[in-house]
């Protein structure tokens, strides 16, 4: 009896033992045909940009799923047989296009079959959504670009950017800034096919002027919240090779003779004075020589100017002794000509007739002078409702005199810090509206401010990181070298995100 309860004891341990292997063995079959389907199904999720047209791109996406789904699980592999696999691409949400991979094989088992079982049929499913993106591309055309010889290495960048995205799916649009701002491609889905093209605009980018980074940023989100549709992945992605030095905003005219930053030496022309740009001593300035809409000047009885937009432009250090200058003010943009977007030049009279004197009628020589004269102060907020008086860089401000405590019109440096607050404060507005979640990605191109742009970005590594708000990507290329590998790493998270 021992001997026959240790045989039927011994069959049963070894029948045990056997769907335990069988077991093992089915397990990691199915555990490589779920890896299959899903690679295959995020593999064809991001192919969804490949075609010109719907039919195109949902092909691209089956034949790129079934590519990766033979590399990872080929026919026979792991003695299976019968092996198929379905790809089915639909929309599954509001802007939402999901890839599914559903696979099915038969493995062989080799004790279970003493039962009665000699295979086994294993299934598997993988499946990838893609979101489909509203993205305002912002590129820096200002003169440093092309100083740096980087300006043609940022519009190849750029053209590689594009192409990952889906023509018909994703909508995208393009502003180009520099002292003033260009809506150069608006926002579309036919990105690729309309003519002209996306990639064919960005290759007649031309690279001169300041930087309005605040103001191109704001139009960029105005863009954004005319298509209205928070439900989808709503992106700026900004590009810039400098630190903000052009703010829009609308300055009074100075009504007040005061004591601010000038050489003493004058000239005067028709009764008005205007002063050589030089910082090194504080003068008695004379009141603007604006004139009103009735064009009286500040000697006639009731002379009544009013207030000017335009973009204010720091520039240089403001020495004498290195020759450097104040800046210029000019009215912005929201279109210009072909000749403004390669030169930045004649944007309009600002002040035809009225005789403000750093208008756009004038020689940029005479703008530089004259606007200090003519410019009360800077405003605490520019157009687009964003503060320049805080609160990243302090900000020189007047300590006397009737315009005590506000933000100096005079010297380089407040302008700059003002703008550079514009541009902070503009990003900070957006992400705020978590209505309309907008994504800040961000490239930097060499002398930079990392720090700020972090900010912008709302990037994890930054000191101002706020996680209630969407969280970016900062990217920084140390020189014009490394703009492909920015661009495509950019290119890189938005896809991710939107998967």
């Amino acid at each position: 009896m021992a001997v026959i309860f240790l045989a039927i004891t011994a069959f049963v341990i070894l029948l045990m033992a056997g769907m335990a292997v069988d077991a093992s063995y089915l397990y990691s079959v199915r555990a490589r045909l779920s890896m299959a389907c899903d690679a295959a199904a995020l593999a064809a999720a991001r192919s969804l940009n490949v075609g010109l047209s719907m039919a195109e791109q949902e092909d691209s996406a089956r034949n790129r799923a079934r590519a990766f789904f033979d590399s990872n699980f080929p026919d026979r592999y792991m003695n299976t047989s019968g092996r198929s696999a379905e790809v089915a691409v639909e929309e599954t949400a509001l802007r939402t296009r999901s890839v599914t991979v559903s696979a099915a094989v038969h493995a062989p088992t080799y004790f279970m079959r003493l039962l009665g079982v000699p295979s086994v049929e294993i299934r598997a499913l993988g499946k990838a959504s893609r979101r489909d993106v509203n993205l305002m591309m912002v590129l820096d055309r200002s003169g440093s670009m092309q100083n740096w010889d980087a300006c043609e290495p940022m519009k190849s960048a750029a053209k590689g950017f594009v192409a990952r995205f889906a023509e018909s799916r994703d909508r995208l649009g393009m502003i180009t800034y520099s002292t003033a701002w260009h809506y150069a491609y608006p926002l579309t889905k036919n990105f690729k096919t309309q003519s002209p093209t996306l990639d064919s605009v960005i290759g007649t980018i031309s690279c001169v002027g300041a930087t309005s980074t605040a103001m191109a940023v704001s139009e960029a989100y105005n863009k954004l919240v005319a298509v209205n549709e928070p439900g989808a992945l709503n992106i700026i992605m900004l590009f810039t090779d400098g630190i903000p030095t052009g703010l829009t905003a609308q300055f009074p005219v100075k009504t007040s003779i005061d004591s601010r930053y000038g050489n003493g030496e004058n000239r005067t022309v028709d009764g008005e004075t205007y002063y050589y740009p030089n910082y090194d001593t504080i003068y008695t300035m004379e009141r603007s020589g604006c004139r009103d809409a009735a064009n009286k000047k500040y000697t006639d009885p009731g002379w009544a100017p009013q207030d000017r937009v335009g973009v204010l432009v720091a520039s240089g250090s403001g020495k004498a002794s290195t020759g450097q200058t104040y800046g210029i003010i000019q009215p912005y943009a929201s279109t210009m000509t072909a000749s403004d977007r390669t030169i930045n030049g004649s944007l309009g009279a600002l002040d035809s007739g009225t005789g403000c004197a750093f208008g756009a009628g004038e020689t940029r020589w005479n703008r530089m002078r004259y606007v200090r004269r003519d410019i009360a102060y800077v405003p605490n907020f520019d157009l687009y409702n964003n503060r320049m008086d805080c609160c990243y860089r302090s900000v020189p401000t007047f300590t006397g005199g009737p315009y005590a405590g506000k933000i100096r019109a005079d010297r380089p440096s407040s302008v700059g810090a003002a703008a550079t607050n514009a541009t902070d404060s503009a990003a900070k507005r957006i992400r705020s509206n978590l209505a309309m979640p907008t994504i800040f990605y961000v490239i930097g191109l060499g002398q930079v401010d990392s720090v700020l742009l972090k900010r912008v970005a709302n990037d994890p590594s930054s000191p101002a990181y706020d996680p209630n708000e969407p969280t970016g990507l900062y990217v920084y290329a140390p020189d014009k070298t490394q703009l492909n590998q920015a661009f495509a790493r950019i290119a890189s998270e938005i896809l991710r995100l939107a998967q």
